[in-house]
């Protein structure tokens, strides 16, 4: 089987070629390497300059001198709809270079694991989402999801593909009234490349840590008012750092020094940061509501749930820091979860039977 996975968000469809390359499947990744993460090289040529000017001629040129090199494919998988960008060309980018891929290739799919006008959509269905606090912020996601040439691309590319694989609860709602929505697969994690961390205390400190990125998304207003407040009220007892937009390798860093990470307060369910976090054996304060656990079908993620409350943080964090003993217990678990269910030779395999399993649309 000749497998391309085209575009990438924070490492899944990199670290999910590792599980498929482990399992001896020949397997390509075309990325733009995800911004200021570098989390990824690309196998395979995709216009990814990042100055404008030249990318829009990178995208220009693509169709008659990249695209070629994406055909022929048993399964491609491509990570959202919009993995091509282009709408200052004002015209369906996506749809026109996807369609070309798929009538050259045998199966495609799309794993449903970002924002778009689906998942947007959807928010009022939730008790909390994070893109009404965005906007509140002052972010402009919302005008993206509501373009008319967004939706019109968005509702094409779920229409063309042969199947939808979400990665999270979220993600499965959006997309669970249309027929071709697959079952959900986690986020997979090449685990032999991230070693697990003792959880150690200096000075009998916990250190927390907070990454910045995307702050009304992620409810960083209310992770770090209880982050504060937690240091103010024991000074001797807790070291904070509330730091971001770094690239991995320095995030991981960061990470091997830390106690505790407080991802995020305006999700349902944990995404990569989560997942890289426990791998290293860290106690992870994020998304797991009960939504979350039925989606994935585990009642043992270990992660911490918090909601978008200042309050309802700073009780979880205050706990652990009167009891170190359940940070080293947390710990332990959070790495044999991720080893026993983010896997990524698990989960790649996951993929492998999902794809078989599924016949081309006519």
């Amino acid at each position: 089987m000749k497998i391309l996975l085209l575009g990438d968000y924070s490492g899944v469809h990199k670290n999910l070629r590792d599980g498929l390359r482990a399992l001896g499947y020949q397997c390509d990744l075309a990325t733009t390497g995800d911004g200021f993460k570098k989390i990824s090289a690309s196998d395979l040529p995709i216009p990814a300059s990042e100055k404008s000017m030249i990318r829009k001629f990178e995208k220009l040129i693509f169709p008659f001198t990249g695209l070629r090199q994406m055909l022929n494919y048993d399964v491609v998988q491509i990570i959202n709809c919009n993995v091509f960008g282009g709408w200052q060309f004002r015209y369906n980018y996506n749809c026109l270079l996807l369609s070309q891929i798929k009538k050259h290739s045998h199966k495609m799919f799309m794993m449903a694991c970002g924002e778009d006008h689906y998942v947007f959509s959807k928010r009022d269905s939730l008790r909390y989402n994070p893109f009404d606090e965005a906007i509140m912020q002052g972010e402009t996601i919302g005008a993206t999801y509501t373009d008319r040439r967004y939706v019109e691309n968005n509702i094409r590319v779920a229409e063309l593909v042969d199947g939808i694989i979400p990665g999270m609860y979220e993600y499965a709602e959006a997309y669970r009234e249309h027929e071709n929505c697959l079952a959900t697969i986690p986020f997979p994690i090449n685990i032999d490349q991230i070693q697990s961390t003792p959880q150690r205390f200096e000075n009998n400190r916990l250190k927390i840590f907070h990454g910045i990125l995307r702050e009304g998304f992620k409810g960083t207003r209310f992770i770090k008012e209880a982050m504060l407040r937690l240091k103010e009220n024991y000074p001797n007892d807790v070291d904070i750092l509330i730091d971001g937009r770094m690239p991995l390798k320095k995030y991981l860093k960061v990470l091997e020094e830390t106690n505790v990470i407080v991802d995020q307060a305006l999700s349902y369910s944990y995404g990569m940061n989560a997942i890289y976090s426990m791998a290293m054996g860290k106690v992870v304060l994020s998304g797991n509501e009960p939504e979350c656990q039925q989606e994935f079908g585990r009642k043992d993620i270990p992660i911490i749930n918090i909601l978008p409350s200042a309050d309802d943080i700073y009780a979880k964090l205050e706990k652990l820091v009167l009891n170190k003993d359940e940070v080293i217990d947390i710990g332990n678990r959070s790495r044999e979860f991720i080893e026993d269910f983010h896997d990524y030779r698990k989960v790649a395999q996951r993929f492998v039977d999902t794809w078989s399993n599924i016949e081309v649309k006519s």
